[in-house]
């Protein structure tokens, strides 16, 4: 005798058999707003450095969104947008009013600019494989990247550059796939992370001293007085002082070039015609408004002079004949 199925259990069966595959594919959020206030921090850079070179750092730990959904396949209908905004127009800027201009990039190449005020979908085939994404069962940290623009406000004043973002988020991403390609789940929602950057500009200074050559003569009375101009070029808005050191072989205070043990004594004064000692120490320094040329201009720019003088005692023995050295240290104070 053939066996009766009731077709009301088969019906039942079959649907609790779609359910276990629906409910096992599905998670709790597929995305969410995990770092609401991530830092980029650029660290602390020379004013000469921001001005001349490119300076990089990302939001740490993430741009704010990290989303938990498999990305073995991407949906046409999946997206994460961000929309980003900026308290400073664009800019780190400091107390002084001084600002430097950066860029904003989806990926650490710079292949993908962001642009205030625009949406971006972060879940597109391009920037996910350039990430190295694609294929990834997650988490997925959304990064985004940034790059200050060098020259963009010359050399500037040293103290803490900083921006405020704010990335308004969107998303819809499907949960897990089902039969043919299905969304068996998504998961839409919405947030907003607060990027703080900050760049600590420190002050520096650069040196261009040229060496100083009293050329050569059979006696000491024969070497004529030698001036020569040193240039000091500091941070914007950066004050300081330029010592003089006693040399190499300097004995009770007096500067000396040495040759084969023999000595040879000089001495450097500050100005073309002035006779008052350069040194290292107090009143023997020159402060940077006594400058020779663009005195106390401390515009991060403009490289300011310092005329010197260079003696030979003619009060002492003509050593031996010989090629006579010595080495001045230069060093600048602010």
């Amino acid at each position: 005798m053939g066996t009766f199925i009731n077709p009301a259990w088969r019906g039942s069966i079959t649907l609790f058999l779609l359910l276990v595959v629906a409910f096992g594919a599905t998670s709790a959020r597929a995305c969410d707003v995990v770092a609401p206030n991530p830092l980029a921090s650029f660290g602390n850079v020379s004013s000469l450095t921001v001005a001349s070179s490119v300076q990089q750092t990302s939001a740490q730990p993430n741009a704010g969104v990290e989303c938990s959904a498999p990305l073995l396949s991407v949906l046409d209908t999946d997206y994460v947008n961000a929309t980003l905004s900026s308290a400073s127009g664009g800019q780190l800027v400091a107390p002084t009013g001084d600002a430097i201009d950066y860029d904003i990039f989806a990926d650490p190449g710079g292949q993908v600019p962001l642009t205030l005020g625009t949406t971006y979908d972060y879940y597109n085939t391009t920037l996910l494989d350039l990430l190295g994404l694609l294929g990834s069962n997650g988490p997925i940290e959304l990064p985004m990247y940034y790059r200050t623009l060098p020259g963009s406000a010359g050399n500037v004043a040293a103290g803490l550059y900083t921006d405020t973002l704010t990335v308004s988020w969107n998303w819809s991403v499907c949960e897990g796939l089902g039969i043919g390609g299905l969304c068996l789940g998504r998961d839409n929602g919405s947030g907003t992370s607060t990027i703080t950057l900050q760049l600590e500009v420190l002050p520096d200074c650069v040196i261009d001293a040229s060496d100083l050559d009293f050329g050569s003569a059979p006696l000491v009375a024969g070497f004529s007085p030698v001036t020569r101009t040193l240039s000091v070029r500091c941070t914007k808005g950066q004050a300081y002082s330029v010592g003089l050191s006693d040399g190499q072989h300097a004995a009770s205070g007096q500067r000396r070039m040495a040759s084969s043990g023999e000595y040879l004594r000089y001495e450097l004064y500050k100005g073309a015609s002035g006779l008052s000692r350069w040194g290292s120490q107090g009143a023997e320094r020159r402060d940077s408004t006594q400058a020779d040329s663009a005195p106390g201009n401390h515009d991060g720019v403009t490289a300011q002079g310092f005329i010197y003088r260079g003696i030979i005692d003619e009060n002492q023995p003509t050593p031996s004949a010989g090629v006579y050295t010595d080495s001045v240290v230069v060093e600048v104070a602010f």
